[in-house]
């Protein structure tokens, strides 16, 4: 495939995510997606960025609004250390947010942020959108305008 696509997203459809609010992995480099016609949606956030969790509620509307749609959301946490699992937990749990998210350990940051896009600095919040071999990407903190836009983009 033409571009880099995250392997975490066919983890999260052959689990289908039960109870588990957040799955954790370890190794980023193992990605591939399949191509279908459905849009992923791919957050990359943590409970200590305060951009990150303001923009939360702009992605919990805009999941609302597609749902029943092909559109399929995922959100990785850059949390780290040994309670990091728990601190994205708690955090999903407290704000009652529907969606899941997955815990990123890989500390190979370097290796792996230019996979998701060559003009990602690191900085997050950032959110990658595919659908087959396009991919659209916005670092910095997204309003749900833009996010809608970009995903208006690949629906059609």
């Amino acid at each position: 495939m033409k571009y880099f696509i995250l392997n975490i997203l066919l983890f999260a459809l052959a689990f289908e995510l039960s109870a588990q609010r957040t799955w954790k992995f370890e190794k980023f480099k193992d990605a591939n997606i399949t191509s279908s016609d459905t849009v992923y949606v791919v957050n990359f956030w943590a409970t200590w960025c305060l951009p990150c969790v303001k923009e939360l509620p702009e992605f919990e509307k805009t999941i609302q609004k597609y749902n029943g749609k092909p559109v399929k959301f995922f959100f990785l946490s850059l949390d780290f250390g040994n309670d990091a699992w728990q601190k994205a937990n708690a955090y999903l749990d407290k704000k009652n947010y529907s969606f899941d998210s997955f815990l990123i350990t890989d500390d190979n940051a370097n290796k792996w942020i230019p996979m998701v896009d060559k003009s990602w600095s690191g900085a997050i919040p950032a959110t990658v959108i595919y659908k087959k071999d396009q991919r659209l990407f916005h670092e910095g903190k997204i309003t749900q305008e833009k996010l809608n836009s970009m995903i208006r983009k690949l629906l059609n």
